[in-house]
């Protein structure tokens, strides 16, 4: 399974930039890297094998890595495929994620959009035709490509006007995420269909928790009130909700307490990436039987000590509640991230566990 390593009590795992492959190992994350066979295979291959040679001790990568059929990039955390499938373009470079350009769609552009044909829109077509060339080489797949959300991908299709939207079309808003919505279930079923999973190449934690969960990217929504996610994404949080169990959200903001209430709203909700500088006490208190990934701020990481680190480490896990319910876990580190640091990360985990079941044992 992609990700599992040794099992941990506390699941821990980390992300690094493309930025960092390309320094440290000379990956290539162009079109090839997305659409190609044989450069998939390879490159998925590569990157499990660097990150045994580097830190195999702490039970990442794989020892004498085989060739596998992983079909999306699940050592990164990028997404472009729902957005390019609506109209917007993409960037593609050699150190860094696909970079999706606003389409700035207009009031009429919008009105026209259409739930897409998967297996006939670029890049989705592109992508199908991937995963059969290697099923047929493999005789089975495994991986996935990262679905975003809604308003992510409402801002690169619509831009700033979005924000005005909510307030002077709210028509226009609701025609244009429900057709998102339906595009995003659509390819994370059929994702789903092939694979086997669908979230992974969002958080690699998940292969560690549960593989059959289904995360829905909220990034965005800290840029927007409470009141504004209630009326306008809620509807569509939940219909999806509804149509992809088990549900989780990922909410990489700061500021998680200010919607934690209204995502409590959302039927089933099994699981939430918590952002970095959230109140997750706070978030515990509302969300007591979620699971917790406990996002640590990889530019915060990248200028502190190994003992800075630990101390950011155990703060979040002392408030998160039972350790049965998190996990840990550091996205989009660059090539300038200290490797000491990365080590500290699993360090402090297995150190707060063991004094933690201490403790346990001595109250018993």
């Amino acid at each position: 399974m992609i990700g599992s390593h040794p099992k941990r009590p506390l699941p821990v795992d980390v992300i690094f930039h493309p930025d960092w492959w390309h320094a440290h190992y000379g990956l290539d994350f162009g079109p090839q890297f997305h659409f190609d066979p044989g450069t998939r295979v390879e490159s998925e291959r590569r990157m499990r094998q660097a990150l045994h040679d580097r830190f195999g001790d702490l039970g990442l990568g794989e020892a004498d890595a085989r060739r596998r059929p992983v079909v999306g990039p699940v050592h990164l955390a990028i997404g472009f495929v729902v957005q390019a499938m609506l109209g917007c373009d993409v960037r593609f470079s050699e150190d860094a994620a696909p970079w999706v350009l606003c389409a700035e769609v207009s009031d009429k552009e919008v009105w026209a959009l259409e739930v897409p044909d998967l297996e006939t829109t670029s890049p989705m077509r592109e992508t199908i035709r991937m995963m059969d060339a290697l099923e047929e080489q493999f005789g089975y797949l495994e991986g996935d490509i990262p679905w975003d959300g809604v308003q992510n991908v409402a801002l690169d299709l619509r831009g700033q006007q979005l924000f005005l939207d909510y307030y002077d079309n709210p028509e226009l808003v609701h025609h244009l995420f429900g057709v998102i919505a339906a595009t995003i279930h659509r390819v994370a079923r059929y994702v789903h269909s092939r694979t086997g999973t669908s979230s992974i190449s969002l958080n690699r934690i998940v292969a560690s928790i549960d593989p059959r969960l289904n995360l829905h990217s909220n990034c965005s929504v800290q840029m927007i009130s409470r009141a504004t996610y209630e009326e306008f994404l809620l509807p569509y949080e939940r219909w999806l909700a509804e149509r992809l169990q088990p549900y989780g959200i990922h909410h990489c903001g700061d500021s998680l307490e200010r919607v934690v209430h209204s995502y409590a709203q959302v039927p089933g909700l099994a699981h939430v990436d918590v952002g970095w500088g959230s109140d997750v006490a706070a978030c515990r208190e509302a969300l007591p039987d979620a699971y917790f990934s406990l996002r640590l701020n990889p530019a915060r990481l990248r200028a502190q000590t190994p003992a800075e680190v630990r101390s950011d480490v155990v703060g979040l896990l002392e408030v998160a509640g039972p350790s049965d319910k998190v996990a840990l876990c550091c996205v989009a580190m660059d090539a300038a991230t200290p490797d000491e640091n990365v080590r500290a990360i699993f360090e402090a985990a297995e150190e707060y566990q063991y004094r933690a079941g201490r403790a346990d044992r001595r109250h018993q």
